[in-house]
């Protein structure tokens, strides 16, 4: 009988062994479920986060960006040179600003319909662009307008230096429909500190010295010029420029081919 009893409990014990261990291989299984389950929902998470982040950057630089050129839109621009003023008050520095204004650009619109103005705005933003420096803010400020600020430069000849680079590389041909369309860009300058320590001063002076330029200067516009014409025209404004040695002109004005 103790052989007997003996051997029932150690059936039972068995049997509760192996209970157990289903128990726990059972509870296994369901961790390691858990468990993935976890990494499928985090995984999951971060993509969803991902993509909304790419959605908010997206929606911002919409609101920042012009939606013709991709450059910065007149609220942008301000926002940046708000900026860059404090900043340069700060450390003692300058901020130059160029506003520019483009000539002929309104007939070659009209004549060849608004795709073609398009594309010529594009390629004067690409210009422009071209010319700055990385940390420089360009901005479509309207039609055929464009803002340049140019943080933390030393004097009133850089920003002219730049300025002159932009207007050469808008006097450049633009191709179209098989012909070589010319403009012109009347640049006004200003510089903070000097011309105004605040956005709309800056603003205002430099758009007024821009059309001071276009008002001194007018002349029909350089598409109309072909040619030996055109050729003409760029000599007599390097005469009218070297007449000028000193730069007689307003503050803040630069006549431009």
């Amino acid at each position: 009988m103790a052989d007997g009893r003996s051997k029932s409990l150690l059936n039972g014990a068995t049997s509760a062994r192996n209970a157990g261990l289903r128990v726990v291989l059972g509870r296994g299984a369901d961790e390691r479920r858990e468990l993935e389950a976890l990494r499928s929902a985090n995984a999951r998470l971060a993509r969803e986060v991902a993509a909304l982040r790419q959605r908010e950057a997206r929606a911002q630089r919409l609101a920042d960006r012009d939606d013709l050129t991709g450059l910065y839109n007149r609220r942008r621009m301000t926002e940046l040179l708000a900026a860059a003023i404090e900043e340069a008050e700060r450390h003692g520095q300058c901020v130059g600003l160029l506003f520019i204004d483009l000539n002929g650009f309104k007939s070659i619109n009209d004549e060849y319909g608004h795709a073609a103005g398009d594309q010529i705005l594009n390629t004067v933003a690409t210009r422009i662009a071209a010319r700055v420096r990385t940390g420089d803010i360009v901005c479509r400020y309207g039609g055929d307008e464009f803002v340049v600020v140019l943080p933390t430069v030393p004097d009133a000849r850089a920003v002219r230096r730049v300025a002159d680079t932009i207007r050469e590389r808008v006097a450049l041909p633009y191709r179209l429909n098989g012909s070589d369309q010319h403009l012109s860009a009347a640049i006004g300058e200003a510089l903070y500190p000097r011309d105004g320590a605040s956005v709309a001063e800056l603003l205002h002076r430099a758009d007024q010295a821009m059309y001071r330029l276009k008002a001194r200067f007018a002349r029909p516009p350089l598409m109309t010029l072909r040619g030996m014409g055109f050729q003409r025209h760029a000599r007599r404004h390097n005469d009218e420029s070297e007449a000028d040695p000193d730069g007689d002109l307003a503050a803040g004005e630069l006549e431009t081919a």
